[in-house]
């Protein structure tokens, strides 16, 4: 079904929520900082990263030793309350008791006003991830010299004005016209199993080829592509957007995004879900994403069932490349 199907079925009385609100632990305290749950889709959001977190305790065997959660954020479709969340997670190690749970800031808007995630229409939510993402600083200060945490980041709201703006945001483009193809695979190449990048992008049109395949209303993928931290970041998500919709129609679907950090090798990864959230989803914000069996992960193709029919020249720039081959 898609988006424009989805809300001709039932009346969205939901509205942009711009306040900024917040969940999770820090170790200043022994319990959950959490901003007021006055709305029914904040309820559902916390909801969500609670059953989440918990799946991922017991995906790791318990809550001794769990690692650090990489830094993250999402847009994240809400399917009960018809919101689209963006937000941000970050681990802090967990309250003063010694138990571990992430910290998140996010802000609420109706997902008919922000019906990409297309590459055009990208832009202005990867600003709005990237505001909730510098919070980072501020919390560093919090913990230093702890008080209120309302005090702190309370009263506060972000402008969301953006994403329901009709206008086309190609931003990314220019970004990745400057971005040397042979030098995003060479940063890159720590998280893919391919080390030739002629042979790598066989691989991906291969990938591709299979998804355009598949694509179909009853089609729901989980979607996995690498990124590098270090280089242009929107050139980077824009451009894999931009890929992605020369093989699925994103026009006609609510997909939420999750981005964030692979690891220590200055990787992240870039998830697409093309269905409802689960509450097993949350391992995608987590390294222990790859446990998924759901995920089709760019990363870990090794190319081994791809037609040994030679590699083809790769395009010389990161914009020509994710625009090239399949549908028009």
């Amino acid at each position: 079904m898609g988006w424009k199907d989805l809300f001709k079925s039932k009346v969205i009385r939901v509205k942009p929520d711009p306040r900024l609100r917040w969940f999770g632990k820090l170790p200043t305290y022994a319990d959950y900082y959490s901003s007021p749950t006055d709305e029914e889709w904040a309820v559902e959001f916390n909801d969500w990263v609670l059953k989440g977190f918990e799946t991922y305790l017991g995906r790791l065997g318990g809550t001794q030793h769990v690692p650090r959660l990489p830094s993250a954020a999402c847009a994240l479709r809400l399917p009960k309350s018809g919101m689209t969340v963006f937000a941000s997670f970050q681990d802090y190690g967990g309250d003063m008791r010694g138990r571990p749970f992430p910290l998140c800031f996010y802000v609420g808007v109706p997902s008919e006003q922000w019906p990409g995630p297309t590459s055009d229409r990208v832009g202005p939510a990867l600003r709005l991830l990237r505001e909730l993402t510098d919070l980072r600083d501020e919390v560093f200060r919090f913990c230093n010299s702890p008080g209120r945490f309302d005090a702190t980041f309370g009263g506060r709201e972000l402008d969301v004005t953006e994403l329901a703006a009709a206008a086309v945001d190609d931003s990314w483009t220019r970004g990745g016209a400057g971005l040397q193809l042979a030098e995003w695979f060479a940063a890159v190449r720590p998280c893919v199993k391919i080390d030739e990048l002629d042979r790598w992008a066989v691989v991906v049109d291969a990938w591709g080829e299979s998804i355009a395949r598949l694509e179909s209303p009853e089609f729901e993928p989980t979607l996995r592509f690498p990124l590098v931290m270090s280089l242009p970041f929107d050139a980077q998500v824009g451009g894999w957007l931009h890929w992605l919709g020369r093989r699925m129609d994103l026009g006609e679907r609510l997909l939420s995004l999750v981005v964030g950090r692979g690891g220590d090798d200055g990787t992240g990864r870039l998830t697409v879900i093309a269905r409802d959230v689960v509450p097993e989803d949350f391992l995608l914000l987590t390294t222990a994403a790859g446990s998924l069996p759901y995920l089709d992960d760019l990363c870990a193709l090794t190319g081994e069932r791809v037609a040994a029919d030679g590699p083809r020249d790769a395009p010389q720039r990161w914009a020509d490349f994710v625009s090239s081959a399949a549908r028009p």
